[in-house]
C-alpha cells in the first residue's frame, strides 16, 4: 500500500477487542471478588432487634386477664419464632386509681420479667373500653371534675374526647406516663390510643360522633410531647374512619407524616373488611407507604379465635396475612389470641413471617484485594434486604481481622445498611485501616451492627465466628 505520510505504517499488531461493555464496573472482575450466594441460610429464623412478632400481653385494659390468663410459671413463649415484644394495652385509670395517685406497678413487674428473656415493650393508653366491668377507662374523677362524657349501653362510660377538662387531666397523665417510659430503653413504640374505642381511632360502639380534626391532633400532640424519643404511631382509624369527611383524612395522614409518625392497623382479617376490601383485606394500604418512610409499621389481627376457623374463607389459610404484610411494609405484626394455640396452628405461616417482617440482610458478594498494614485499603460488600421493611435504627458495617498468632482487631466502617428498603441491592465501599497489624495471614470477617448489638445476617453457620463471618482469607503486607 502506497502511503502519503512519512510516519505511516501498516498495521501489524494483533486486533483487540474494545466493544465489551462494563468490564471495569463488574465487580466480578475485580481482583479479590468473593461470590457469598452459596452461603445464604433463608431458612434458619433470626431473632433481630426491632422487628417481627409481638404479643397482646394485656388486651382491653390490665383488669382483663384475657390471653394472658394461660401463661404458666415460668413460661415466657421463647418457642415462638421471632417474638420481639409484648404489646400492654392498659386503661388511664390501670395507673391512675385516684387522682395524682399514679401506680406503675403492674407494668414494671411485666418488664422485669420478660425483659429478661429478650422482650421489648410497646404501649397504648386507652381511655374508654366496652369490656363490662371496665366502665371507668378514664378515671371517674375526670368526670366528677366536670368532664362531659355519654353513657353508652347503659353502663359504659364514654369521654368526650375534645372536652378541655378531659384533656387538661389527660395530659397531666400523659406527662407522668412520659416521664416514667420515654427514657425506659425497653419500650419500643407507644401509639396513640388516647381517642376511640378501644384507642382505636374510631368511636364504634361509643357515641359514633366523628371528631374535628382539632381533637385529634391534639392526642397526636400528647404522645409526641411527652415521647420525644420514642417511635410514636397512629392507629390507621384515625384516618379512614373519617372518610364520610373527604378531606379530613389527608389532613390527618399529612399531619402525621409531619410529626414523623408511623401507622398501625388493628383490623386485618376482619369480616366486614373482608368483604368490603382487596384480597389482603386492608383499607389504607396507601397511608402505609407513606408513613412507612418516617416509623415502624404495625399490623393486628383480629382476635384469632374470632377469625380461625370462623372465617376460614377470608383468612385462607394465612395467605391473606403474608399478602397484607408485604403489602404495608410491615416491621411487626401481632394477634389477640394465645400464642401456643396459634403457633399450633400456624406454625410456618409464623416462621415464614418471622424473618421478613422487617428487615432481612443478606450478603451477596465482596471485594477484598490484598492488603496492606495502611488506613487506605479499599474493599466492598454487597448487601440485599430481603426483609419487608427497612430498619429504623442505625445498622453499620463493621469488619474484623483475625491472624493465627491471636492478633484481633475490630475495623469500624461509616457506611450504614438501614436504608435499604425491601428487595433492594446496594454495593458499599469502605475503608479498612489496618495499621498496627503483623505481616501475614488473615481471616477477613464482616458483620452488622447497632450500636453495639450485633445484627444476625442470613449466612450459614459454617462461616460464622462470634458476631461476624469469615468471608475471606487474605494477606495483609508490611509497607
Amino acid at each position: 500500500m502506497e502511503t502519503k505520510y512519512p510516519g505511516e505504517l501498516p498495521v501489524t499488531r494483533p486486533v483487540e477487542c474494545q466493544t465489551e461493555c462494563g468490564w471495569y464496573d463488574d465487580v466480578r472482575r475485580q481482583n479479590g471478588f468473593i461470590d457469598l450466594r452459596p452461603y445464604a441460610d433463608d431458612k434458619t429464623v433470626l431473632k433481630n432487634p426491632h422487628k417481627g412478632w409481638f404479643w397482646h400481653f394485656i388486651d382491653n385494659g390490665y383488669r382483663c386477664g384475657m390471653y394472658r390468663d394461660r401463661v404458666q410459671p415460668g413460661d415466657h413463649v421463647e418457642y415462638f419464632p421471632g417474638m420481639n415484644h409484648l404489646y400492654l394495652r392498659f386503661d388511664w385509670s390501670d395507673v391512675e386509681k385516684e387522682e395524682g395517685v399514679y401506680d406503675f406497678d403492674f407494668l414494671d413487674k411485666i418488664m422485669e420479667e420478660w425483659g429478661p428473656f429478650g422482650y421489648r415493650f410497646s404501649l397504648r393508653a386507652v381511655c374508654y373500653e366496652t369490656t363490662p366491668g371496665l366502665e371507668f377507662a378514664t378515671p371517674e374523677y375526670v368526670f366528677k371534675k366536670g368532664a362531659k362524657c355519654y353513657r353508652i349501653g347503659g353502663n359504659k362510660i364514654q369521654p368526650d374526647y375534645s372536652d378541655p377538662i378531659f384533656l387538661s387531666y389527660l395530659e397531666k397523665f400523659m406527662a407522668k406516663l412520659g416521664e416514667k417510659y420515654n427514657g425506659d430503653d425497653r419500650i419500643e413504640l407507644i401509639d396513640v390510643g388516647t381517642y376511640g374505642t378501644w384507642g382505636e381511632g374510631h368511636t364504634v360502639e361509643g357515641d359514633s360522633v366523628i371528631y374535628p380534626v382539632q381533637t385529634i391532633k391534639k392526642h397526636i400532640d400528647l404522645h409526641c410531647k411527652y415521647f420525644p424519643d420514642k417511635f410514636v404511631v397512629l392507629n390507621d382509624d384515625h384516618i379512614v374512619g373519617r372518610i364520610a369527611h373527604g378531606q379530613e383524612c389527608q389532613q390527618i395522614l399529612d399531619y402525621a407524616y409531619e410529626r414523623g409518625l408511623g401507622l398501625q392497623d388493628d383490623s386485618l382479617c376482619c369480616d366486614y373488611y373482608s368483604v368490603v376490601n382487596g384480597y389482603d383485606t386492608l383499607r389504607a394500604p396507601w397511608a402505609f407507604q407513606k408513613l412507612c418512610k418516617n416509623a415502624p409499621s404495625i399490623m393486628e389481627f383480629a382476635h384469632y379465635a374470632y377469625i380461625h376457623p370462623r372465617y376460614e374463607h377470608f383468612y385462607r389459610n394465612g395467605l391473606t396475612v403474608v399478602e397484607s404484610l408485604k403489602n404495608t411494609c410491615m416491621t411487626y405484626a401481632g394477634f389477640h389470641g394465645y400464642p401456643d394455640i396459634f403457633y399450633k396452628n400456624e406454625k410456618w405461616l409464623a416462621e415464614y413471617c418471622a424473618n421478613r417482617l422487617g428487615y432481612w440482610y443478606f450478603v451477596e458478594s465482596a471485594v477484598i484485594p490484598e492488603l496492606n498494614d495502611t488506613a487506605h485499603n479499599s474493599v466492598y460488600v454487597t448487601v440485599k434486604n430481603k426483609g419487608w421493611s427497612k430498619a429504623y435504627r442505625d445498622h453499620k458495617i463493621v469488619f474484623a481481622v483475625k491472624g493465627a498468632d491471636g492478633f484481633r482487631k475490630i475495623v469500624p466502617t461509616d457506611r450504614s445498611v438501614n436504608g435499604l428498603c425491601s428487595e433492594e441491592t446496594q454495593t458499599y465501599q469502605a475503608k479498612l485501616d489496618l495499621r498496627g497489624a503483623p505481616e501475614g495471614e488473615y481471616d477477613i470477617c464482616v458483620g452488622v451492627f447497632e450500636g453495639e448489638t450485633p445484627i444476625k445476617l442470613a449466612l450459614k453457620d459454617e462461616i460464622k465466628d462470634g458476631d461476624f463471618y469469615r468471608i475471606a482469607r487474605r494477606k495483609i503486607n508490611k509497607t
